[in-house]
């Protein structure tokens, strides 16, 4: 009799374990399924907020588009104008200068077709903006046959309120070059070169020209030369040129990088 009271008392223990055990794993498994559902929230909840920011992402890309085309747009019109408006002047020194500007605008207006087309809204590869620029005004001149630029430098990527300001000066030089570095149609290098050195930039354009007599007909008080030297103080920049077979103009700029 005691055997078996014992036995049972035996299998009342195991079951009472193993009721132990089965509630144990029902806890754990409530706490896993809380787990997971919370997991799964957080998850549906990040989705949510993400597909908010991507749409606010979306319409900012597309309003910042907006606003570069329209600005584009609007140079190029200034641009149009200024071209129109030269053509009916009989001055030859008044119509020059508003050609030179129209050449300015349009500088800027490449600035921001670049920025509209690009998948950067606040930075410029300048390499290929050089060139592109650097085209631009030989075809004006209509000395594609006889000049070449060509850009010593690697792609670079700089800022906007940095990119237009250097892309100016850059329109200055290079329109000097090509009115007065080769006279009586003749053949011609140009070489740009832009390069960033830490906290510095160092930038250059050179000629392979007569020199001397060009360095007389940019030493003047023009508009010109004097736009070159105030976008040179806004960039907290200095400039130096040198003249030995050709003409070659450089400068050294803080960089100021975008945030």
């Amino acid at each position: 009799m005691a055997q078996k009271e014992s036995t049972i008392m035996v299998q009342e223990n195991q079951i009472k374990k193993q009721r132990s055990r089965q509630t144990l794993m029902i806890l754990i498994g409530g706490l896993l399924l809380m787990i997971l559902l919370l997991l799964y929230n957080t998850i549906q909840t990040n989705k949510k907020k993400n597909r908010l920011l991507k749409k606010q992402n979306d319409e900012k890309e597309f309003l910042l588009k907006e606003i570069h085309h329209r600005v584009k747009n609007n140079l190029e019109i200034v641009s149009s104008l200024l071209s129109l408006q030269s053509e009916q002047i009989g001055d030859s020194k008044v119509a020059d200068a508003m050609q030179k500007s129209q050449y300015r605008v349009h500088s800027m207006s490449m600035i921001h077709q670049k920025l509209y087309q690009g998948k950067s809204f606040s930075s410029i590869e300048m390499k290929e903006y050089f060139m592109n620029l650097g085209n631009y005004i030989i075809d004006i001149f209509g000395a594609s046959d006889r000049v070449r630029i060509v850009c010593e430098m690697a792609e670079l990527e700089l800022d906007v309120d940095t990119a237009i300001p250097i892309g100016l000066i850059v329109n200055e030089l290079l329109t000097n070059s090509l009115k007065y570095a080769f006279p009586e149609n003749r053949n011609g290098l140009i070489k740009i070169s832009l390069i960033e050195l830490g906290n510095h930039l160092q930038l250059e354009v050179s000629d392979n020209g007569i020199g001397k007599n060009y360095h007389e007909k940019i030493e003047g008080t023009g508009f010109g030369t004097q736009l070159i030297e105030l976008l040179t103080r806004q960039l907290e920049g200095k400039m130096s040129l040198s003249i030995k077979k050709g003409t070659a103009v450089s400068f050294e700029f803080q960089n100021h990088k975008a945030a």
